[in-house]
């Protein structure tokens, strides 16, 4: 017999275990830290894509949440060059947040 990779979810939808990995995230406000290139400590950058799913628009306010229970508030514009998965802040930005390069805040 073969051995059954494949499953099922509440809503009837088959998964196989064996591609998985290869879905996309289900959270779109949960995006990986990447480093900025201009020097504002008030602003970040999002892909456009990413801020049309998040509905905000450039210049925008956030909240973003990161390590420890630190959160703070910094204005959003979009990046055509930033990844749709990322966000990039600078070195100030990323230490009020206690995050490092690679991990993964939320944005809301």
């Amino acid at each position: 017999m073969a051995n059954q990779a494949e499953s099922f979810d509440s809503k009837g939808t088959k998964h196989d275990f064996n591609t998985v990995i290869l879905e996309r995230k289900k959270a779109p406000n949960r995006l990986i830290v990447d480093e900025a290139i201009n020097g504002d400590n008030s602003v970040v950058t999002l892909h456009p894509e990413t801020m049309e799913k998040l509905q905000l628009f450039r210049g925008d306010t956030i909240l973003i949440k990161g390590k420890k229970r630190k959160d703070t508030i910094y204005i959003a514009l979009a990046d055509d060059t930033c990844d749709e998965a990322k966000i990039r802040m600078n070195k100030v930005v990323r230490s009020n947040l206690r995050v490092r390069l690679g991990d993964v805040v939320s944005v809301h």
